[in-house]
């Protein structure tokens, strides 16, 4: 029986950050346990053994903007940030992974500072 796995990549990097904080921005290392961690559930349980379709890794692309903080009133850019470099070299990475599709969703470009009390 062919299967297709699916990973929440926000979620799945969050999990491994708190597991591997020494590895929190080692895309290599990421990108391999995704592929690991789906493949270990194909051995998982004790139905007959299956085969594996396709992994669908979604995720978003990094914002890559810049935009002026309100309280300081300093530039920022998105573009620059260790999280924007992480995630697309994590991106690129995952494209090079066999069966393993990713699935990139789009930040809304209509966001706005919002300050806590």
């Amino acid at each position: 029986m062919s299967t297709a796995i699916l990973i929440d990549g926000a979620f799945f990097i969050k999990r491994i950050r708190h597991f591997e904080p020494h590895n929190y921005f080692n895309a290599q290392r990421i990108a391999d346990l995704a592929v690991r961690c789906a493949l270990l559930h194909l051995k998982d349980g004790e139905r007959a053994e299956r085969s594996l379709y396709r992994i669908f890794f979604y995720d978003c692309a990094p914002l890559e903007k810049k935009m002026h903080n309100p309280v300081s009133r300093l530039a920022i850019d998105f573009s620059k940030s260790d999280e924007a470099k992480f995630r697309l070299e994590l991106h690129q990475r995952l494209l090079k992974k066999r069966k393993l599709a990713l699935r990139l969703g789009e930040l809304s470009k209509a966001s706005e500072w919002v300050i806590k009390p």
